[in-house]
């Protein structure tokens, strides 16, 4: 029987690399963005359009929260893994691992090397 998180995978990969950023560190919308930008070596770029909207979400659904205000900057919105976002993103994570051990198993990549 799944449980409470195995119901929600798998992630849409925008969402994993949003939770994947702010497990690192907390971080600003245009932080994650750059953030994204570069673990995937520009492969992936989230537009504004897109990125706060999913961050939105993100909040409504407790899987990140908003931290107080910066003192710099007022203006801008910093935001942190919560605990449960944080338990999404390992079973995400977990799921893509397995995954990959299959591909290993059919021999589509070699063993040991990285996705």
């Amino acid at each position: 029987m799944p449980n409470e998180i195995d119901v929600l995978l798998p992630l849409n990969p925008r969402t994993f690399y949003v939770l994947l950023c702010l497990a690192e560190e907390d971080r600003h919308g245009y932080a994650i963005s750059k953030a994204i930008e570069a673990i995937t070596d520009g492969a992936v770029r989230l537009t504004p359009g897109t990125l706060y909207p999913l961050i939105r979400q993100l909040l409504v659904d407790g899987w990140i929260v908003e931290l107080p205000e910066d003192a710099e900057d007022p203006r801008r919105r910093r935001y942190r893994l919560s605990a449960f976002g944080k338990r999404i993103a390992q079973a995400e994570a977990r799921r893509l691992d397995a995954l990959v051990r299959v591909a290993r198993s059919f021999h589509l990549l070699p063993a040991g090397s990285r996705a």
